[in-house]
């Protein structure tokens, strides 16, 4: 029943409990530790006394010459005035018959004993009271007894029982203090939280646009507020992406479907017995379906470049042979173009990506080049370590991209010259999907170019261990 009771408590309340606990325990030990030591050296002191009053009675009676039991017997007055109060004093001879004793508030009997080989101290309770018992030889010329002192602790048990009322008072109020300071600390605890809680309610309610104002102290709840602000940003970023991928997929495969729709009705009403516009429109037709067909698929390869996962061991690649069949396949497909693969005369370190990866990013910029290099037919591939990273570089002599565009050409859809790249069947999804690739791998993509100079694309990618 008390664990359901406590977890059901909300976390203020649990971590009220905790702290106040917490604090109220460690006073606890401290002040329990705190009041035994204080016990001790009490008790200390008191035998410290009693020993200090013994060696006093041995000096004062070496001090006398000829000294018999008479003489003890005589020195009651120098007893009575050593004695302290709660004490009692007496001398015995050897067979433990009492010479002299004197009593100041220690009513107590003690029996006979025979006379101890050494100091003795010991603890004794009689009629339920504490008393300490000291028994010490005592050794003068032919004499030969015990001088006993019997203590009762009165004042002792008198400070150390007002000690503990105190401490207990004390306690009380460190409960209670405890009590406020775990509401407090709890309080300062989940503040934060409730304003974050509160952040969230409002980000569900009323979108996405809302942060939390992050205090000025940097402990590990403002780092989460940081960090929470810094997600939303970033879902917030990738919302705006997605309305933007929809809005330009739409965008991209209304323009086909409009122009299919239009051939269509244009066959409809006069194509059927009109040779020219029914190869006209057909021509048309085919051309806009071929398009949209690239452009489903050059989706489907972001989706899959999107879901990449790069397994823990990736099989070493020879990127220097990748290249040769790549480069190879296209020199096939584009006879009219020259491609040249430049390399240093030492092998290249293999690089950590699998290889279909390494050819679907060739193939991407291959293409590229290709297409906007319609002038100069002549691509340039070379390949360089540089640090961790094995580099491939590919270089063309095309139409160039001007600077203040550079930043853009990783955005979906995006094209430099929309018209000229719809009329070569670019989409602007290639490079989106060859960024999604490298990222994976923890690799880079980097580009330079100059208007009528052409383009540079450059991959690092990661050596294999």
């Amino acid at each position: 029943m008390k664990r359901e009771a406590i977890r059901r408590l909300s976390l203020k309340g649990k971590l009220t409990v905790l702290s106040a606990g917490a604090i109220f325990i460690t006073y606890f030990v401290f002040t329990f530790l705190q009041y035994h030591m204080v016990k001790q050296w009490l008790l200390k002191e008191e035998e410290k006394t009693m020993e200090q009053t013994v060696a006093e009675i041995e000096t004062y009676y070496a001090e006398k010459r000829n000294l018999s039991w008479e003489g003890i017997r005589r020195s009651r007055a120098f007893l009575e005035k050593l004695n302290e109060r709660y004490q009692l004093i007496r001398v015995t001879d050897e067979k433990g018959n009492v010479i002299v004793s004197v009593s100041n508030g220690a009513a107590v009997s003690l029996s006979p004993s025979e006379m101890p080989d050494k100091r003795k101290m010991d603890e004794h309770f009689i009629n339920n009271e504490r008393f300490l018992l000291l028994r010490q030889p005592l050794h003068i010329g032919n004499l030969h007894g015990t001088i006993e002192i019997a203590r009762r602790l009165a004042r002792f048990q008198q400070v150390t029982n007002t000690l503990f009322l105190i401490m207990t008072a004390i306690g009380f109020l460190a409960m209670a203090a405890s009590a406020v300071a775990g509401r407090f600390v709890a309080q300062s605890f989940v503040r934060p939280l409730q304003t974050l809680a509160k952040t969230m309610a409002d980000i569900q309610n009323n979108g996405l646009k809302r942060r939390i104002d992050v205090p000025p102290a940097r402990d590990e709840i403002a780092e989460l507020m940081v960090m929470f602000n810094g997600m939303m940003d970033e879902i917030e970023r990738s919302f705006a992406m997605q309305r933007q991928f929809v809005e330009d997929a739409s965008h991209e495969l209304r323009t086909p479907l409009a122009i299919l729709q239009g051939h269509l009705s244009l066959l409809q009403r006069w194509g059927k017995h009109n040779p020219e516009i029914l190869e006209e429109s057909l021509e048309a037709a085919v051309k806009e379906a071929e398009r949209l067909k690239r452009l489903v698929l050059e989706l489907l390869d972001l989706s899959r470049a999107e879901a990449i996962t790069v397994p823990d061991e990736v099989a070493p690649m020879d990127a220097a042979a990748a290249v040769g069949q790549v480069v190879k396949n296209f020199r096939v497909l584009h006879p009219d173009f020259q491609f040249l693969i430049d390399q240093p005369d030492k092998p290249i370190a293999r690089a950590a990506m699998a290889k279909h990866h390494f050819e679907q990013l060739l193939f991407i910029l291959l293409d590229n080049a290709v297409k906007y290099s319609q002038r100069v037919k002549q691509i340039a591939i070379s390949l360089r370590e540089e640090g961790p990273f094995v580099i491939v570089s590919i270089r063309d002599y095309g139409i160039g991209i001007p600077k203040e565009e550079l930043k853009n050409v990783f955005l979906r859809f995006y094209r430099v010259d929309k018209a000229r790249s719809r009329e070569q069947g670019g989409a602007g999804l290639g490079l989106s999907i060859a960024k999604e690739i490298i990222d994976k791998y923890g690799g880079q993509i980097a580009l330079e170019s100059e208007v009528g100079k052409g383009t540079t694309v450059e991959l690092a990618i990661p050596k294999a261990e």
